[in-house]
């Protein structure tokens, strides 16, 4: 495909359509404007949209003047309005409808949108999910040119509190003064949603910043003029001052600016946590991941806190003397609670900066089908059988061994908002089921079970939600080994961190009647029908007798609305 001219940018017609697999549309609307547009496309593939230039009455509310995008079955896939980026990208099968409406002000509206169907033979493998400190994206096939129909969407992120610094090396893409044939788009966030940063095209250079911790990027490029694309290196940097520090579930990663380093006199291999052997991950940008447990990490307990600090230090290599000033970054993440706290301070004599950010403990609840506690359960939903005993465990990711995790507090409910009906198997430490049991627990984790129930009412779905406290094992005093407290007993003073974990649903299975020979059939929810009930074949005149039994307790219940009851089946 070579050259395009303005001969062959189609100037539409108010209510044309197009059946051509692909072709490029300048839509221009006059005031009081309603026209529709359609795209005819095949059932099977998928029509790409993209608008490039958006010029409308900037004046105009949205509600009087926008171009909407919809589908044959009037699903909205999009509306842009005056003050929309003048990106925009939509995919839809079959039929795809522009529709464009002006208000009364007098003057000329534009818009540029190119369409293509998305095949096979013009789908190029490109983009992807980028997460690290620095790197390079480059178009596909650079240096060499980049294919027509080249549609590839990169999200980067960079760690916590810092920002990415781009800059393209080379851009040579087709040249257009509103970039609507061939064009780079960045976004300042992890998606196209997010605002748009800078359009690019041409052939130049560039450097750009963002304002958060992600971007992403955008190549589309048409049917014709393909030159050799682009390339851009990417870096994080800190937001604010000349450093950054980010507190995960059990390390820390701090990212310092070289050329501040630079400017004092040293360089990336001359620093060091407060072990000498754990040096930086990266020289641009200057990155440490600082473990909890390790590398000279000093761990301290106060009250219900608890504290990792390290120390990133100056050592000129090879001096035996030094006129520089001594510099020093303390670090340190604090956690408490639910949140995790970073404080962190440089000392270059009496030049002190502090930074500080929030977190959350990284805590997991997971099924296991036997109290060997080997392989968790992946399936979800997770279906059991009445009255069978489920195993769980409660685990905090940490490299450290002196915390350990102490179930405080845990409860059913019938759905994942957890609204009512509620039911608890242990409140504060105290087991309120009588069939919830507990396992030695370990470093880092604690191992619970119960006998699987089910709501009355139909309900049959089970969500568990439940409370964690995180405690050092080296504390007597800890609210780990308090166990039960009473409202009268509580002590609000009591050492922990708490979290919250949330796991669910369990489903009941319904087996099939050669279940009575010891194989199981077809599993299903049990649910009571708008046919009739369903239930097991065979089940026992002692069951019946319960079952009638809970009917009676309903009734009875029913003066306590605020009240829910859990009725377990006898173990048989």
């Amino acid at each position: 495909m070579c050259c395009k001219s303005w001969a062959v940018i189609y100037n539409s017609r108010c209510g044309a359509s197009f059946a051509d697999p692909y072709k490029p549309i300048q839509i221009q609307a006059n005031e009081d404007s309603d026209c529709t547009y359609n795209i005819e496309g095949t059932g099977s593939e998928t029509t790409r949209v993209i608008f490039s230039l958006l010029d409308l009455n900037p004046s105009a509310d949205c509600s009087q003047e926008n171009i909407t995008i919809f589908n044959d079955n009037f699903d909205v896939l999009g509306v842009l309005c005056p003050n929309s980026p003048q990106i925009a990208v939509y995919e839809s099968q079959g039929r795809v409808n522009i529709r464009v409406s002006t208000d009364s002000t007098a003057r000329v509206r534009t818009a540029y949108v190119l369409y293509y169907s998305v095949t096979p033979a013009n789908a190029i493998n490109c983009g992807g999910n980028l997460k690290g400190y620095s790197g390079t994206i480059s178009s596909p096939n650079y240096p060499d040119r980049h294919p027509d129909f080249a549609y590839c969407l990169w999200h980067l992120e960079v760690p916590k509190n810092t920002k990415v610094k781009l800059s393209f090396t080379e851009i040579f893409v087709e040249i257009d003064p509103a970039c609507r044939f061939d064009f780079i788009a960045l976004y300042d966030g992890p998606d196209n949603n997010a605002p748009l940063l800078d359009v690019l095209c041409g052939r130049r250079v560039a450097e750009l910043e963002t304002t958060s911790n992600s971007l992403t990027l955008l190549f589309s490029a048409d049917y014709a003029n393909s030159y050799f694309g682009f390339s851009v290196t990417y870096t994080a940097v800190p937001q604010d001052n000349d450093a950054a520090l980010s507190c995960l579930g059990d390390s820390m990663t701090v990212v310092l600016d070289p050329a501040y380093i630079i400017s004092l006199g040293y360089s990336a291999s001359d620093l060091t946590l407060s072990n000498s052997s754990c040096i930086a991950q990266s020289a641009n940008p200057i990155v440490f991941e600082v473990p909890f447990y390790g590398c000279g990490t000093i761990r301290k307990t106060d009250q219900n806190l608890i504290y990792y600090t390290n120390t990133i230090q100056a050592n000129p290599s090879g001096a035996l003397i030094t006129r520089l000033k001594e510099l020093q970054f303390v670090v340190t993440c604090e956690l408490d609670s639910n949140s995790t706290v970073e404080i962190m301070y440089m000392t270059s004599n009496d030049i002190i900066h502090n930074q500080q950010g929030s977190g959350k403990y990284d805590v997991s609840l997971a099924f296991y089908p036997t109290q060997d506690f080997i392989d968790p359960v992946l399936d979800s939903p997770y279906l059991i059988d009445l009255n069978e005993t489920v195993f769980l465990q409660a685990s905090v990711k940490t490299q450290d061994p002196d915390l350990t995790v102490f179930v405080e507090t845990c409860f059913a409910s019938s759905t994942a908002d957890f609204q009512t009906p509620n039911y608890d198997l242990i409140r504060n430490g105290c087991v309120r089921d009588n069939t919830y049991s507990t396992f030695p627990s370990g470093s880092g984790y604690a191992r619970f079970s119960f006998n699987a129930f089910r709501f009355l009412n139909a309900h049959i779905s089970v969500y568990l939600q439940c409370r964690v406290v995180i405690c050092d094992v080296n504390d007597q005093g800890s609210r780990c080994n308090k166990g039960c407290i009473t409202r009268q007993r509580r002590d609000l003073s009591s050492k922990g961190w708490k979290t919250n974990a949330v796991l669910g649903p369990i489903r009941l299975k319904r087996h099939s009647e050669s279940d009575a020979a010891g194989s199981i059939g077809e599993t299903k929810d049990v649910v009571k029908t708008d046919q009739g009930s369903m239930y097991v074949v065979g089940i026992s005149v002692l069951v019946v007798n319960v079952l009638i039994l809970a009917l009676v307790l309903m009734r009875y219940y029913r003066k306590e609305p605020t009240e829910y009851r859990y009725l377990p089946v006898p173990t048989q």
